[in-house]
């Protein structure tokens, strides 16, 4: 999400700025009334921008340009009847300066939804659009559940039970979360947050699901990790699906409260959780169109038939360690961040930590705030810093912070930008960060830490879903090392001694212990061992950006019919959770082929 300064600005006399939109929105549907492509054309700016957030293709698909732009409504309009737009009068009509902002409703023949439209004025005066969305939200026929005070009047709370049928909550859950009569519509591996979320939003439509995880408790994949971890985005950006934090909850999550919150979310929304499980094997059946999977479940060995089968076991989960030389003879510890702990057990050690992402700057401090001997950070590539004060309320402030939106709300507007513009408009803010940093970035320079801002000055966008490089939001790692407290090594490590390291220029140092933030490999991988390699192979790689510029797989079409990825950040995993969920009930209701999944892998090759 990124904030514009380029679009024109108005001079002159402002309009009545909901009135522009609602001529718009009238013109719209006339146009889209007639099928009349030169109408849909006369309504977009000379560099519209429009995000399909699966309404239109079941897919998140970014057009950019008239014709890109026409054509896929025209197919559109066969293929979903979409039209009936209309303002929404529960969030003001805005303008910034720059552009008009508002949000509408929309239908189709079997889904409704809302968009966001961002309107400029052109040189010959007439308001344009410059970015529309077009976000899923429900199925005509299969809507959530309301709770009315008019349920009040139902037989089920007038009447008594059958003597002996009554069961207590824990006795119904019980039952329901064994399985042992009837099979799961969903199996979801991985109860994080991409789990839980997907979990909750299924179980509102009806779709019988359940979570598996290898943990003993919901949140262990939290609370197990390294000392000190705190969520680095704020609590307005990290809420959960239909149950939102107190009031008095701290402004950045420590890792522990997150964990107890997840537990407590898996009971208050009535989720089926099996913990301690381990998934052996998943084989797909065509013709019946269902997995078997095989696993254990608390030492027992279970068979299941769900129709779709879920990893939900986040981007980090297999560690990519280095082998390097010498590592054998080395009598300290070696670790991965994944399953270092910190804390007490590095006072008074010779820490070096190896790589200069978040979790090394977040290890790094902690090793420091234990009274480590010493602290060496081992820098390979430059990254991306910013600072909290700074880079949050620039970044995200517009929709998350106590005068933002209600959560769903600031989704859709935080949503709208096709990922191809935010990464195209996020320099402005990157360089806007960065001037305010300025004195934080020239001691980290001057104390041999190298900086960037990505390429093009794209940062924190660009470098999260394409890779190539690491951010890290500072707090209070960034002093420590300009005042010399953690100490910046250039390069990698050559080989291990027998009691430190050596890096490749020759500098030798002593160490007892060494962490490896080296990163992860591909989530697909994951999915290997478990699904075989034929399967496997057929999958798209997860993450990174398809030809559109949006992210691919995660969240999106995997190239096997009922097989599905869900991982990334909790504002994310929050908004998207809601269209995964309805794709899957789509195609359980056959509103959808299944195939789906796999023509839309082929489709994205050929491009």
């Amino acid at each position: 999400m990124t904030q514009l300064d380029d679009t024109p600005v108005l001079t002159g006399l402002e309009p009545d700025h909901r009135t522009v939109v609602q001529e718009w929105l009238d013109d719209m549907n006339r146009a889209l009334a007639g099928a009349d492509r030169t109408g849909v054309r006369a309504l977009l700016s000379a560099d519209p921008w429009w995000r399909d957030i699966y309404a239109l293709s079941w897919d998140l698909v970014a057009l950019h340009g008239a014709d890109d732009i026409v054509d896929a409504l025209t197919s559109a309009l066969e293929d979903t009847g979409f039209g009936g737009l209309r303002l929404d009068e529960s969030w003001p009509v805005s303008f910034n300066g720059a552009y008009i902002e508002a949000i509408y409703h929309f239908e189709t023949r079997v889904s409704t939804g809302r968009g966001v439209v961002r309107l400029v004025q052109e040189d010959d005066g007439a308001w344009r659009s410059w970015v529309v969305s077009t976000s899923l939200e429900a199925l005509r026929d299969f809507p959530a559940p309301v709770v009315s005070i008019d349920d009040a009047a139902k037989d089920e709370h007038n009447s008594p039970s059958v003597p002996g049928a009554r069961r207590s909550l824990d006795e119904v859950r019980a039952e329901r979360s064994e399985y042992r009569s009837v099979d799961p519509s969903v199996l979801i591996i991985g109860a994080g947050h991409s789990g839980l979320f997907l979990a909750a939003r299924l179980g509102q439509l009806g779709v019988s699901t359940l979570l598996v995880d290898r943990h003993a408790r919901a949140g262990d994949n939290w609370r197990l990790r390294y000392n000190g971890l705190l969520l680095h985005d704020t609590k307005w950006a990290t809420q959960f699906p239909y149950l939102s934090y107190p009031s008095t909850w701290p402004l950045f999550t420590p890792k522990e409260k997150l964990a107890d919150w997840m537990e407590s979310y898996v009971t208050l929304m009535d989720l089926d959780l099996w913990t301690s499980t381990n998934v052996h094997s998943a084989t797909y059946d065509e013709a019946h169109g269902h997995w078997t999977v095989e696993l254990d479940h608390g030492g027992e060995r279970r068979t299941l038939h769900p129709q779709h089968l879920v990893f939900a076991t986040g981007r980090e989960t297999i560690a990519h360690q280095p082998v390097v030389e010498g590592m054998e003879k080395f009598t300290g510890t070696v670790v991965h961040s994944s399953t270092h702990l910190g804390g007490e057990a590095l006072r008074g050690k010779k820490v070096v930590v190896v790589g200069a992402g978040a979790s090394a700057h977040d290890i790094a401090q902690d090793a420091y705030e234990h009274e480590a001997a010493s602290v060496t950070m081992v820098q390979r590539s430059p990254v991306l810093v910013f600072s909290q004060r700074h880079g949050l309320k620039n970044l995200f402030g517009a929709y998350y912070g106590e005068d933002g939106p209600e959560t769903s709300t600031a989704d859709l507007l935080a949503s709208a930008n096709p990922l191809a513009l935010s990464t195209g408009l996020a320099p402005v803010v990157t360089r806007r960060i960065a001037e305010l940093d300025a004195e934080m970035l020239a001691g980290l320079e001057a104390a041999g830490f190298r900086t960037t801002l990505g390429p093009g000055d794209a940062g924190q966008t660009y470098l999260t879903t394409r890779g190539g490089g690491a951010v890290y939001i500072d707090k209070g790692n960034c002093a420590l090392i300009i005042n010399g407290e953690i100490r910046i090594q250039p390069g990698e490590i050559e080989r291990f001694t027998a009691n430190g390291v050596v890096y490749r220029d020759g500098t030798e140092e002593a160490a007892d212990v060494v962490v490896f933030c080296t990163g992860f490999r591909n989530m697909r991988e994951v999915a290997r061992p478990i699904v075989g390699d034929e399967v496997a192979d057929a999958l798209a790689t997860v993450w990174n950006v398809d030809d559109r510029g949006e992210l691919r797989t995660t969240l999106r079409h995997s190239g096997h019919q009922k097989l599905w990825f869900m991982a990334n950040g909790l504002r994310l995993a929050r908004f998207f959770s809601q269209h995964v969920a309805l794709l899957i009930k789509a195609m359980n209701e056959g509103l959808i082929d299944p195939s789906i999944n796999v023509e839309k892998k082929k489709q994205e090759h050929a491009g």
